[in-house]
Parts: structure tokens; C-alpha cells; sequence
């Protein structure tokens, strides 16, 4: 997989955070991946991290971003539910963009088994 931008978060100067992103078809962003070292977490460095990814893909006047995590990560969880991202389904998603874009879209996200797919419309 390609990834289009890596965005590092410094807290003096040392390395905290990273965010990976993606996009898909022009109109749609893909969060692929949000880590924050565990001496920096509870510091609010992820919000800031998915926050500015956001802005990124507005920047670009994508539509909606998608992000994967797995089921049982609740530290995830809150913190895309926090930035307005809500489950979805690949029927949901293949209601949109019909059956072979979405099966083309979830190969590109490399989602997997045990995890589940979020989305966030963007205005």
C-alpha cells in the first residue's frame, strides 16, 4: 500500500505520535494508521493527530474518511468516536459506491477480520 502522508508529532523535540493517511478515488480519505509512544499517551497528541487529518483531507475536498481498528481496542474506539466517526458496514459501503468499488475499497484499506470499518462525513 502506498501511503500518501506521514505526519510526525514532536513533544520537545522528541518523537510522540505518528499518523499515516491515504486517499482513495480523490473524494474519500483513509486514516490507515495513529500510534503515540506510551510515555506520551493521555496527552491528547492522537486528537490532535486525527484533528489535523481532517483538516488534511477537507484540504482536499474528500467527501468522508475511513479508519479500521480492531474490535476490542477501546482506547481507538474513543478517539475516532470523539472526532465524529460512527461504524459502518460493507453494506453501507457498497450502498454507496456499489459492490465492486466497495470490495476495491475495503483491498485498499486492508481491512481485515476482527476489525471494523468507521466513517466520518466531512462538510
Amino acid at each position: 500500500m502506498k501511503i500518501d502522508v506521514v505526519r510526525e508529532a514532536l513533544v520537545d523535540e522528541h518523537p510522540a505520535g505518528l499518523v499515516m493517511l491515504k486517499t482513495l478515488y480523490d473524494s474519500i480519505g483513509y486514516v490507515y494508521y495513529v500510534a503515540v509512544a506510551k510515555d506520551y499517551r493521555r496527552r491528547k497528541i492522537a486528537t490532535r493527530l486525527l484533528e489535523h487529518s481532517l483538516e488534511y483531507f477537507s484540504g482536499l475536498r474528500a467527501r468522508e474518511v475511513y479508519a479500521s481498528m480492531e474490535e476490542e481496542n477501546a482506547e481507538s474506539e474513543g478517539l475516532f468516536r470523539s472526532q465524529g466517526f460512527v461504524q459502518t458496514s460493507y453494506r453501507e459501503v457498497s450502498g454507496k459506491y456499489g459492490h465492486l468499488k466497495a470490495l476495491n475499497l475495503y483491498r485498499k484499506m486492508v481491512v481485515v477480520p476482527g476489525e471494523r470499518l468507521l466513517c466520518r462525513p466531512l462538510p
